[in-house]
């Protein structure tokens, strides 16, 4: 998991102890002016909704880089702090900035619990199908994950069902690999493609059976999944049934053996 906190934590603190809350415009308007606009930044990690709302009001430009690259709204994003990203959002900050090619959508993906940090997002126009430098899209992200109300969100927001990662696996392989049921129903309702195939040749249906995730494969193949798919790994061709009969997964392989499976 890409960790976002060690790209962009906060920077290394001043001397300066700001107490935005008392101070007058014109004292913040002095500090901005000095080069001390990182309190933004400051202010949205620790989700201090009045010192944002200060410096907002003083004239703190909401889309300003720190020097890795984040923003007040990443890192707002990042710590879940919905009605600081909502003041963001509201008072013009974008979105769809990257820092270290990734969007603040992507990073509220990557916790369960943002699910409304996503939406708000989301209703702000963010890209659901910007992709991380790995290929992630937030859609992959939370289904890898098993955060099922972000999928639901996104594939709300007409996220891209079938989109790849950069190892050519999909939000269904993912999900389906992690054994998380509710991510891949929601998946298989929106239209993803069930025989996908990643870049080793591995569909949906042969990560679910391998790793032993039986409530997954009846879904799966009750989606139509090619039940003998194939797959070359190493010397040997390997199969949804043979997988899950190496490891012994033994109610999989009597479903398998129900759907067809050779």
């Amino acid at each position: 998991m890409w960790v976002f906190d060690k790209l962009f934590g906060r920077p290394k603190p001043t001397n300066l102890d700001l107490r935005i809350a008392t101070m007058s415009g014109t004292e913040v308007h002095r500090i901005l002016e000095t080069g001390k606009e990182d309190e933004l930044f400051g202010a949205a990690e620790d989700g201090d909704l009045s010192r944002v709302r200060a410096l907002i009001a003083a004239g703190a430009n909401v889309n300003k880089r720190l020097s890795h690259g984040a923003t007040a709204l990443l890192v707002a994003s990042n710590k879940g702090h919905l009605e600081v990203v909502k003041l963001l959002l509201s008072a013009g900050a974008d979105p769809n900035i990257k820092a270290a090619g990734v969007t603040a959508l992507r990073v509220a993906s990557q916790m369960g619990e943002n699910v409304e940090v996503v939406r708000a997002l989301l209703q702000a126009n963010a890209d659901p199908n910007a992709k991380d430098p790995e290929g992630y899209s937030p859609l992959i992200f939370a289904a890898e994950n098993g955060y099922y109300e972000i999928v639901k969100a996104l594939l709300l927001a007409k996220a891209d069902v079938n989109a790849r990662r950069n190892n050519g696996a999909t939000a269904l392989i993912d999900a389906s690999q992690g054994g998380h049921l509710g991510a891949v129903q929601e998946l298989l309702s929106a239209g993803a493609d069930v025989d996908a195939k990643n870049s080793n040749g591995a569909t949906a249906l042969m990560v679910a059976s391998q790793n032993g995730h039986l409530n997954v494969a009846r879904a799966l193949l009750a989606a139509k999944a090619d039940v003998n798919a194939q797959v070359k790994l190493g010397q040997g061709i390997f199969t949804a049934l043979t997988l899950a009969s190496q490891r012994g997964h033994t109610e999989v392989v009597r479903a398998l053996r129900d759907a067809g499976a050779k």
